[in-house]
C-alpha cells in the first residue's frame, strides 16, 4: 500500500467503527418509528441519514470513481437534490446489508489508490478539479456530517 494512503485508510476505518457503533446502538435502542421519527418535515431522520452514508458510497463509486456498477441500481433517492426524507428508512437491518457492501469496496477502492492516483481530475466545477483526493476528503467529511446529524437526533428524540 501507497504510504501516502495509509493516514487515508486509518481515517477511513475510524470512520467506518463510528458509523458501526451509531448502527448497532440504533439497533440495540430504536424502534422502527423512532429510526424515522423527524423534529420536522424537513429534517431527515436517523434512517435517512444512515441510508444516505450508504447511497453517498455506492454514487461515488459507481459514477465518480467508475469502479463498477452500484451495488444499488436505479434510483438512490437520499441522493436526489433537493429531496427530502418521507419515512422510508427505518429498517436498520436492510440499511446494515447494504453497508455490508459499499463499506468494504469503498475501502478496498481506497487501499488501491496511489498517491498519483490523488492527483488525477475527476471533473471540473467551474475553475476549480475536482481531484481524487478532493472526492476521498469529501466523503470523509460526509461520513462526519451525517454521523453528527444521528447523534444530534438520539439527543432530540423524544422520550
Amino acid at each position: 500500500m501507497d504510504p501516502v494512503i495509509r493516514h487515508w485508510i486509518d481515517l477511513w476505518d475510524y470512520l467506518d467503527g463510528n458509523f458501526w457503533h451509531v448502527w448497532q446502538w440504533a439497533a440495540q435502542s430504536l424502534t422502527p418509528a423512532q429510526v424515522g421519527w423527524q423534529p420536522d418535515p424537513k429534517v431527515a431522520s436517523i434512517g435517512w441519514n444512515l441510508q444516505h452514508l450508504g447511497e453517498m458510497l455506492d454514487y461515488y463509486l459507481a459514477h465518480v470513481f467508475a469502479c463498477g456498477p452500484a451495488v444499488c441500481p436505479g434510483d438512490l433517492v437520499t441522493m436526489r437534490s433537493g429531496g427530502v426524507d418521507d419515512g422510508r428508512f427505518t429498517d436498520l437491518v436492510a440499511i446494515a446489508e447494504y453497508h455490508k457492501q459499499v463499506r468494504p469496496a469503498y475501502r478496498r477502492f481506497l487501499a488501491s489508490l496511489t498517491a498519483a492516483d490523488f492527483v488525477r481530475v475527476l471533473r471540473h466545477a467551474g475553475n476549480r478539479p475536482l481531484t481524487v483526493a478532493w472526492a476521498v476528503g469529501h466523503i470523509a467529511e460526509h461520513e462526519s456530517y451525517h454521523l453528527g446529524k444521528v447523534t444530534l437526533l438520539r439527543n432530540l428524540l423524544p422520550r
